[in-house]
């Protein structure tokens, strides 16, 4: 394991935390963490294997051996992709052993198969990775209970990995779900993986009805977006501009850089973070007007390429930042303040997906404006579009109204 470009550089990542105002206490655990790494190097081909053999050992604590994590993780960045911290949002992430690699052919081969079928259908990569996690956990633990393939399996073996002992249920629909679509795309094990599909334990999906923003929360939003010197920042007016007005997920907008906005063709070109899929939109006059007021105004000279960048330090902002954004404005247009009432950025393109439904634009239109890859995925945005739902709805009338009897 060669730590020469860490040894030599180290004090770089310590000078930029510095400034970059992270605490001393955590500054001083970066440093104990280097000298330990930088001491035992020579013994370990990787960060995977020094993980494994030295930070696992140090502790049973998983609060204490996932801050450890996160230390070596912050140094791997830094040290084999010139990735500076950015308050525990890494770029590329400190893998162990996954259940996968402990497979055994026969489960790895069902596997092997699905991510191929998913690949071909345009699957994204993160719902393929969830769909084989999920799995891959499910067959470890039937491996180590001594089954070295799908032969012979029952009712009782499935349930003691999904229930516990007072019999409840302790996994999610979808994980149940991710389960089934791994074992339904085996071609040559067709009778054996429906017999356990059959045997796996029922879960129905808790869907909530989507609470929607009504037309006089979005006229108290665009109030509070134009207003001038209200308290609420540039960044986060621009922000929440890009939440209402394109419907971009909160990733992309983390993510967004300057050379993402094409100023003279007035269009927006990214790739997605969730599908690594091309995204083009139109950049209006709202939006344009509030990233340009924010980037001449308020944004720091920065040497990055990242539009929005953090207001007390001079780096890019997090996966919470839209989130704060968000809540300040509603804050300041007084709406949903009651603890129920949904506040997140994800609402945002619900209300613009009913927008287009109400004026008639074509499901595959409003489908490539949100940026899915499946039309499918666009039946979830469906049930909030109260406006035709309504138009669908019985007259009772017809119906005779018979008086309670007491």
């Amino acid at each position: 394991m060669d730590l020469t470009k860490l040894r030599n550089n180290q004090i770089q990542l310590i000078k930029f935390m510095e400034k970059g105002g992270y605490s001393e206490r955590y500054i001083c655990s970066v440093k104990k963490e280097l000298k330990r790494l930088l001491q035992y190097s020579d013994s370990y081909e990787n960060y995977v294997d020094y993980y494994n053999n030295v930070i696992m050992k140090l502790s049973k604590d998983k609060k204490e051996l996932q801050r450890k994590k996160s230390l070596l993780t912050l140094i791997m960045n830094y040290d084999l992709y010139n990735k500076f911290p950015n308050r525990n949002n890494f770029k590329y992430k400190l893998e162990e052993k996954s259940n996968y690699s402990k497979l055994k052919y026969p489960f790895k081969k069902i596997i092997d198969n699905y991510k191929k079928e998913a690949i071909s259908r345009g699957k994204s990569q993160k719902t393929i990775d969830t769909d084989i996690s999920c799995c891959a956990s499910f067959f470890t633990y039937l491996q180590d209970n001594g089954f070295k393939n799908l032969n012979n399996i029952e009712e009782i073996n499935i349930l003691n990995y999904f229930l516990d002992k007072n019999d409840n249920l302790i996994y999610s629909y979808s994980y149940i779900k991710s389960i089934k679509l791994v074992l339904k795309e085996c071609n040559y094990q067709i009778n054996l993986c429906n017999k356990i599909i059959d045997l796996l334990p029922c879960q129905k999906t808790n869907r909530k009805n989507i609470d929607y923003l009504t037309q006089e929360e979005i006229d108290k939003i665009k109030k509070v977006l134009n207003e001038k010197d209200n308290g609420i920042c540039l960044r986060d007016k621009a922000i929440v501009s890009l939440l209402l007005y394109t419907g971009l997920r909160s990733c992309d907008i983390v993510n967004l850089k300057l050379s993402n906005i094409d100023w003279n063709n007035e269009i927006i070109c990214i790739v997605q973070s969730k599908t690594n899929v091309p995204l083009e939109l139109p950049l209006t006059t709202s939006v344009g007007n509030a990233l340009f007021e924010y980037i001449t105004k308020e944004r720091p000279k920065v040497d990055f390429n990242n539009v929005f960048v953090r207001i007390d330090a001079d780096y890019p902002i997090t996966r919470s930042t839209p989130e704060f954004a968000v809540e300040k404005v509603f804050k300041k247009a007084n709406i949903r303040q009651n603890e129920k009432k949904r506040k997140g950025t994800h609402i945002f393109r619900y209300n613009l997906a009913t927008s287009l439904l109400k004026n008639e634009i074509p499901q595959p239109i409003i489908s490539q404006v949100l940026g899915h890859t499946s039309s499918t995925s666009l039946k979830f945005y469906l049930s909030a579009d109260f406006y035709h739902l309504k138009q669908c709805a019985l007259s009772i009338q017809q119906f005779e109204n018979i008086k309670e009897v007491i």
